[in-house]
C-alpha cells in the first residue's frame, strides 16, 4: 500500500516492503523584516509568506526492502539532493506541493557480519520550490 511519495521515492508499506516515514513535521512561519529606529523600539513589517519546510525520518530495514539494500536507497536519495532535485511531495492522497531536499541526515544503527547496513534512519529536510516570478 502507496503511504505517500517525494518525487522518485515511493513510500509504502506491504508484506515484503517497509519503506516509509516515522514522524511527519511541517514548519510554516512568516517573513518579518525588523528596521532599527534610532532612540525608538524596532518596527516589525510582514514582507510575505515563508517557506514551508518539512522534517521526514525514514525507517529503513534491510529485511523489509524487497530486495534492494539500505545502501541502495540512501544512494538514491543522496543522488536527489545532489543533483538539486525538485520533487512532488505526496502524502496518502493528499498532494502537499513541489520541495526539494534542503539536507539529507542519515543515522546507521545496526551492521551485520560484513558490513552492511541492516537498520538506518535517513532524516529528509525538505523545502518548499516556489516557481521563479518572471
Amino acid at each position: 500500500m502507496k503511504v505517500g511519495a517525494f518525487g522518485d521515492v515511493v513510500f509504502e508499506v506491504s508484506d515484503s516492503v517497509v519503506r516509509t516515514f516515522k514522524d511527519f513535521q511541517k514548519t510554516t512561519a512568516p517573513r518579518w523584516a525588523v528596521h532599527s529606529i534610532l532612540g525608538h523600539s524596532p518596527v516589525a513589517e510582514f514582507v510575505g509568506p515563508g517557506q514551508t519546510e518539512i522534517s521526514l525520518p525514514v525507517v529503513f530495514n534491510a529485511l523489509l526492502l524487497g530486495g534492494k539494500t539500505i545502501e541502495d536507497e540512501l544512494e538514491e536519495i543522496e543522488k536527489m539532493a545532489a543533483e538539486g532535485t525538485v520533487g512532488t511531495l505526496v502524502i496518502g492522497e493528499r498532494v502537499i506541493g513541489k520541495f526539494y531536499l534542503d539536507n539529507v541526515s542519515e543515522t546507521v544503527s545496526r551492521f551485520g557480519g560484513k558490513g552492511e547496513f541492516t537498520h538506518a534512519e535517513a532524516t529528509l529536510s525538505l523545502k518548499h520550490y516556489a516557481e521563479r516570478m518572471s
